[in-house]
């Protein structure tokens, strides 16, 4: 029984064989199609492009430093005494002139009331003695005694005055109060400030330049005011001054950019730490792609075209680049359709689908 049975197995094996062969055959002949490079039903892969077009190219040299305010002032009591009141706060507008704080000034105009009946009596003293030189009554002599007088007198009242007018501290700019330093009965000098002013509204950044860039940096170009490393620029500002000197230690000039304090909707701030990008060139009719669209992994640097449902891999030859621009010196063209997303996966002559050009969704592209 036991050799029957393997003979039934042998003989059912042989006669299954040929079709065997013809399903291996056929999933062979399957695989090729599905993934060779000749079967034409290859597994295409979506991407992205973008049309080359020629622009400007802006040719920038970047900076680091805080913001500061371009007028910032620090206001000293114009004469010893005890604040009596405090009339404003930090955070406050201010117009210039107007009154910041009030020094006691009770001696002071009791002072001036004394100033100023000195000033009345050696007035009319002068009258009285002229009416009498007029009678020959009186000398020139004491006439001219008794008009210097007169005029000691009215200097002692210009004093007085002054100094109930120096009572009250006064702004001497039109700004924003950024620091208070005084309490009310506190007992203030003239050599400690009494508040800190600043004009908020014109901002400027003081920035250093290696010497050996210094001569590309000339007075009223641009500058583009960036706050996040990567970001778009939040402000724009011009050079206004460039230093004659370079600074021994560091080597550097320095340069000051003259910046709006609000722009593209955003509000910028003394002390605030900020890039400042100076336009040092604008080139005309230049090609620039994103820089993740060029493929740099250790070969030439290169992108891929679309040339139909088919990628062309093209070398390409770099130049300046600008945040997350770089420009293409030679081998693309304006015009030419470069794949800016999904670039990473494709091969010299791999089937692409676009699912977008220039932004826009590709119709049919989910097919």
């Amino acid at each position: 029984m036991g050799v029957v049975l393997l003979l039934v197995l042998a003989l059912a094996g042989c006669g299954d064989g040929g079709d065997s062969s013809e399903a291996m055959a056929r999933a062979a002949g399957n695989g090729s199609a599905a993934g060779g490079p000749g079967g034409g039903s290859e597994r295409a892969t979506p991407v992205s492009g973008r049309t080359v077009v020629t622009g400007d190219l802006e040719v920038t040299l970047r900076a680091s430093t805080s913001l500061r305010a371009r007028m910032e002032v620090e206001v000293v009591p114009r004469q010893a005494g005890v604040i009596r009141e405090i009339l404003v706060e930090e955070g406050a507008r201010v117009e210039e002139g107007q009154r910041l704080a009030v020094l006691d000034d009770s001696e002071w105009r009791l002072q001036l009331q004394q100033a100023e009946s000195r000033w009345e009596a050696a007035r009319d003293a002068v009258e009285r003695a002229r009416s009498l030189q007029e009678l020959e009554l009186i000398s020139a002599q004491e006439v001219e005694r008794l008009a210097s007088d007169a005029r000691v007198a009215e200097a002692d009242l210009g004093l007085a005055e002054l100094r109930v007018e120096q009572s009250e501290i006064r702004s001497p700019i039109r700004g924003t109060v950024t620091h208070r330093y005084i309490e009310r009965g506190q007992q203030v000098n003239t050599t400690n400030p009494a508040f800190g002013l600043a004009d908020l509204d014109q901002l400027e950044a003081r920035v250093a330049i290696p010497e050996r860039d210094a001569s590309r940096i000339q007075v009223g170009q641009a500058a583009r005011v960036l706050t996040q490393e990567g970001g778009s620029a939040v402000s724009e500002g011009v050079v206004e001054r460039i230093r004659p000197v370079v600074d021994a230690e560091s080597g550097t000039v320095q340069v000051t950019v003259r910046i709006p304090a609000t722009g593209n909707g955003a509000v910028l701030r003394p002390g605030q730490f900020v890039n400042v990008d100076i336009v040092t060139e604008v080139m005309p009719d230049r090609i620039t792609l994103p820089r993740t669209a060029v493929l740099v992994d250790g070969a030439a640097p290169r992108v891929y075209l679309v040339r139909g449902d088919r990628a062309e891999e093209r070398e390409v030859e770099l130049g300046y680049s600008r945040r997350d621009q770089v420009e293409i010196r030679s081998g693309v063209e304006a015009g030419d359709t470069v794949v800016v997303v999904g670039q990473d996966n494709l091969r010299p002559q791999a089937t692409i689908r676009m699912m977008q050009l220039d932004g826009e969704a590709v119709v049919g592209s989910s097919r």
